[in-house]
């Protein structure tokens, strides 16, 4: 388990164990950006078998295209980042106004706003990037615009691919 995400419902308390991570900093339209993807397993194996988290057994937190001042994810040890606002509006080159979505929980095929984002980065014991983000997401187990607050610790250290050389040699 490299990590755990708490929602804070009013009737319980819904624990994940994070399955995936991804963080990178890209440039984007002339700015650093910080793209993040926490993603949960699907075990819910520590849940009672009538709580609500049964309900969503999956969920995935985005961060897309966020402007920072950092050019690479090293440089985010020891620093936090606020992201007040789901969205905003911003003009573009054209002079049109454009909505830029920056956060979002992905529950089943539902999409949700986080607001009042508060993410800070230092090293875990391994020397890895470690995140502790702390927001407010809309109420998706009931679908209503109440804010339940969430945290998410979790290891963002970077994942090796493994090729299963077996696979290959079947193929063949």
């Amino acid at each position: 388990m490299i990590g755990t995400i708490e929602f804070f419902h009013p009737e319980e308390t819904l624990i994940y164990h994070v399955e995936k991570s991804f963080c990178k900093v890209v440039f984007l339209r002339k700015k650093n950006c910080l793209v993040l993807e926490i993603e949960s397993s699907e075990d819910l194996d520590h849940m009672a078998e009538d709580s609500l988290q049964n309900e969503f057994p999956k969920v995935i937190l985005n961060i897309d295209d966020f402007p920072i001042s950092f050019d690479n994810k090293r440089k985010l040890i020891g620093n936090m980042i606020e992201i007040p606002f789901s969205t905003v509006e911003e003009e573009d080159e054209d002079g049109e106004i454009e909505e830029i979505f920056y956060t979002n929980l992905a529950v089943g095929q539902e999409d949700y706003e986080i607001d009042n984002n508060l993410l800070k980065f230092s090293k875990d014991a391994q020397g890895n990037l470690f995140l502790n983000w702390e927001g407010e997401v809309q109420d998706f187990t009931q679908s209503t615009d109440e804010l339940v607050k969430f945290k998410v610790k979790c290891s963002l250290a970077d994942q090796k691919i493994q090729i299963k050389e077996d696979f290959y040699a079947e193929s063949k």
